[in-house]
């Protein structure tokens, strides 16, 4: 038998609590990715400002290789070893040249920080214990369409995983989180894992000094041109 009694409820209610408490997040972070055609491993520091901010510095020996940074309605990237600047609109495709990723920002955002993108109302969802993981599952349907399923570590009710099905029956994305840290009062995952199996993309983050909820300045999600730089408008690229 499960080792204690829960209610569908009583889990989501735990998890959007977390959602609502985890305004802002910033670490340290080993990143290891894995894509169709490449393997990237590489020292960043995230910082998030939910729902849609985001900046990432990704290391290299000589210091910040590549610094990218969304408002939420711009992205900007700068690549220091080639000395070039991009700017253009945060959409799906100027994102996913620097983050590999083909997911919407607000649920990037999300998944760096261990949180489902949407998360599910308690009514139509149900409950089981997967003896196979030995964690709680909820199953329930979005308000976007699909379904998301989660599960939970049946000790402390923390969130071990979540895979969302689109309205067409295609896995959006499945996630994992582990390791989990009391940061400024409220529970977040050390590691953390994502992948789009149509896109054969998968992350994995090892993060290290955590910080919950820090104050952050506007000007860390936007930022000019360096000076003697080669300026790239995103906008005009051709896809792909």
């Amino acid at each position: 038998m499960p080792p204690t009694a829960v209610s569908a409820k009583e889990l989501l209610a735990g998890l959007e609590a977390r959602a609502t408490a985890l305004r802002s997040f910033r670490a340290l972070a080993d990143m290891h990715y894995v894509g169709p055609n490449e393997k990237l491993g590489i020292r960043e520091v995230v910082v998030v400002e939910r729902p849609d901010h985001l900046r990432i510095e990704m290391m290299s020996t000589f210091g910040i290789a590549l610094q990218i940074a969304t408002d939420g309605k711009t992205v900007y990237a700068f690549h220091r070893g080639d000395r070039i600047y991009y700017r253009g609109k945060a959409t799906l495709e100027n994102l996913a040249r620097f983050t590999r990723l083909d997911l919407e920002l607000r649920d990037i955002a999300d998944l760096l920080v261990g949180l489902p993108p949407a998360r599910p109302q308690a009514d139509g969802a149900s409950l089981s214990f997967d003896r196979t993981l030995g964690q709680w599952r909820v199953a329930a349907p979005l308000a976007r369409g699909g379904a998301l399923e989660l599960w939970f570590d049946p000790d402390d009710l923390s969130l071990a995983r979540a895979v969302e099905t689109g309205s067409d029956g295609n896995v959006r994305y499945q996630a994992s989180f582990a390791e989990y840290e009391l940061a400024a009062g409220v529970s977040v995952p050390a590691r953390v894992r994502f992948e789009v199996p149509d896109q054969g993309a998968k992350i994995e983050l090892h993060y290290s000094k955590i910080s919950v909820n820090p104050e952050l300045s506007p000007s860390l999600f936007a930022f000019e041109a360096p000076p003697n730089t080669k300026i790239v408008d995103l906008d005009r690229l051709p896809a792909g």
